[in-house]
This record gives C-alpha cells, sequence and structure tokens, in this order.
C-alpha cells in the first residue's frame, strides 16, 4: 500500500432505518455495500462514484476472436508481428463486482506524472500499476507502437 497518501476511514452513509416490513432484496442493492469500505475504495468519493453510478451499469463481456479468420490478413499479420496472439484469443471470466470497484478507483490524476498515485489504481487495499508498460509487462508483450 502506498503510505504517501492518508485515507479516511470513516464511514460516512449506513443503512436507512428498518420499517419493520421485510421486502426481498433487489439483484442492484444485495451486492452494493452499504458503508464505505476502505479496502475496496481509495476514497469516500470512489465509494460514491461506485454506489450511484458504476454499480447500477452493466459491464459489456469481452469476445472471442477467432484469430485463424485473420491469418492472412493485416489483422492477422500485426497480431502475429506482435506476439498478440495470448492477448487476443478467449477472454477470461470477469469478475464484475470488481471491475466496477476498478472503474469507481479511477482518479482524474491517472495522467499527471506530478500526481503521487500516478498511473496507479486502488484496489482491495493496495496500489495497482496501470500504465501501458504495466499492461504489456502483464502479457509478456514487447513496448511497440
Amino acid at each position: 500500500m502506498d503510505d504517501t497518501m492518508p485515507r479516511s476511514k470513516k464511514p460516512t452513509q449506513v443503512a436507512e432505518p428498518s420499517s419493520g416490513k421485510r421486502n426481498a432484496p433487489s439483484k442492484k442493492t444485495s451486492k452494493q455495500p452499504v458503508t464505505y469500505d476502505d479496502n475496496k475504495f481509495e476514497t469516500e468519493t470512489a465509494w460514491l462514484v461506485y454506489k450511484n453510478d458504476t454499480s447500477i451499469r452493466n459491464i459489456i463481456p469481452e469476445r472471442r476472436m477467432v484469430t485463424s479468420d485473420f491469418a492472412n490478413k493485416l489483422l492477422g499479420q500485426v497480431i502475429a508481428r506482435n506476439k498478440w496472439k495470448t492477448f487476443v484469443v478467449t477472454p477470461h471470466v470477469a469478475y464484475v463486482e470488481i471491475v466496477k470497484e476498478f472503474y469507481a478507483n479511477i482518479h482524474y490524476d491517472i495522467e499527471n506524472p506530478d500526481h503521487p498515485k500516478y498511473r496507479k489504481v486502488y484496489m482491495r487495499g493496495q496500489y495497482i500499476p496501470f500504465s501501458p508498460l504495466a499492461i504489456l509487462r502483464y502479457y509478456g508483450l514487447d513496448n511497440t507502437e
């Protein structure tokens, strides 16, 4: 965890008192955190973005690309030349809640080199490098244009 940036740990919103009636939980609210969780969200603002925006949006899953369909075409040549085959084949299962937390935690200064969290995203209690170079390293790819 990046010790240079202190984070607030106080919860700011709590669940409303019960009216005594029992309703079945809706799909939208059953997975949302009731209070701010500093292990999932870097700041209270990130939590509010999640709660009010990203948690209610659908995630569009990636589709499988069949590289043999492009074997004799320019796209296939680019994929082969850059060793992108592992990058473009069958996508892995996405953990929707983590994807939504990721988007909520992206801050406006992510591309500001003077910001202490330049190209880092807070995820599950730690700062994860998030840059073109970090993505290339993750996939074992060369730094090509």
